[in-house]
């Protein structure tokens, strides 16, 4: 009997023998690639990496017109360019609040400048990686907080959507900082907060480090689906799943991160942040993971003083499907938002 089956699996070896060998010439070259090729092509080329981190050549949709905030939906919205620096300009949006609309209709957009000093609080939003301020979960969340009657401003950043220039981690940084000052010479007494989402959490947090220490605080921050630093958001990001158990990991990426300048150490910044916090994060997030908002939300917490207003995290549900975009549809999202709001004016 024994014999019999040793006699049938010889015969079939030998008549697929080739598919055989041919799949074994492509998994091993697949494997090759994979934990030889592609290891040895980042350690010899790290100015790839900055391209993965900050992915501002993936633009979706693409070929939009960004300087058009209508074609996106947004009603009393306009579009700008602020020159940062030489050969750096960023395009930015502002969206009214949503009562100006009800109560006065259209206005112009030569007279949206004015608008900022009118009373209505400010959201500026820094966004994360890939796409652009036209990108539509970011679209949805400007006509919520518009709908909530605040002004919003967003930016691309240096070399995202039709912003020039390279994206590096000083850089966008600096241009989040040019547009809170630009905003701040026109606001008034109006209260500016700041919302981070992804990689946006890592800009605002360095950001908001920057102000404090100047003694030019934000009203508040919001820190949507952050990560506590580059190093375990790169470590953990889906794309790294296939090298992570190599041995030469951490100094063929984690290092090459490094030696691009790009750490974005929130969990360091935030211990210099003294408005109010609300982190926010879904339990099905697979892009940042949401063990790496409650480490930077136990690092805040555990670093609050007399000095320093609170730091609250609300989490959502993983049943809930918001993973690491959607948080924006969350029904009590509004609630949430207006109780932030009267917990950073009234932290009494």
């Amino acid at each position: 009997m024994m014999g019999l089956m040793a006699k049938q699996f010889l015969k079939y070896f030998q008549e697929n023998a080739p598919n055989f060998l041919f799949t074994a010439k492509i998994t091993t070259l697949t494997l090759f690639l994979i934990y030889i090729g592609v290891p040895i092509f980042v350690r010899s080329n790290p100015w790839i990496l900055p391209r993965v981190v900050f992915a501002n050549l993936l633009r979706w949709p693409p070929f939009v017109n960004l300087s058009s905030p209508a074609d996106f939906g947004l009603v009393n919205a306009r579009n700008f360019y602020l020159d940062v620096e030489d050969n750096v300009r960023i395009g930015s949006w502002h969206v009214l609040p949503k009562s100006i609309l009800v109560e006065r209709g259209h206005i112009p957009a030569e007279k949206f400048e004015d608008e900022l000093s009118n009373g209505k609080r400010v959201f500026l939003y820094l966004h994360g990686n890939s796409g652009t301020r036209g990108s539509h979960h970011r679209v949805q969340l400007y006509k919520l907080l518009a709908s909530l009657d605040f002004h919003v401003v967003t930016i691309d950043y240096r070399g995202y959507g039709d912003s020039s220039g390279v994206p590096t981690e000083e850089g966008v940084v600096k241009d989040a900082y040019f547009i809170y000052k630009w905003l701040k010479q026109r606001i008034g007494n109006t209260k500016i907060f700041l919302w981070g989402h992804s990689l946006g959490t890592g800009v605002t947090t360095k950001l908001a480090k920057v102000l404090c220490n100047e003694g030019d605080l934000p009203a508040g921050i919001v820190l949507e689906s952050p990560f506590n630093n580059m190093k375990d958001a790169a470590t953990y990001h889906p794309f790294s799943l296939p090298f992570r158990m190599l041995p030469w990991f951490d100094w063929i990426f984690l290092k090459s991160l490094g030696d691009q300048g790009i750490f974005f150490k929130s969990d360091e910044s935030i211990l210099s942040v003294t408005p109010h916090i609300m982190i926010l994060h879904a339990e099905d997030d697979l892009i940042v993971p949401f063990d790496l908002g409650q480490k930077l939300y136990h690092k805040a917490k555990a670093t609050r003083t007399h000095k320093t207003k609170n730091v609250e995290f609300v989490a959502f549900k993983g049943d809930l499907g918001y993973g690491h975009k959607l948080i924006y549809q969350a029904p009590e999202i509004g609630d949430l938002i207006r109780q932030f709001i009267q917990k950073c004016e009234n932290p009494d």
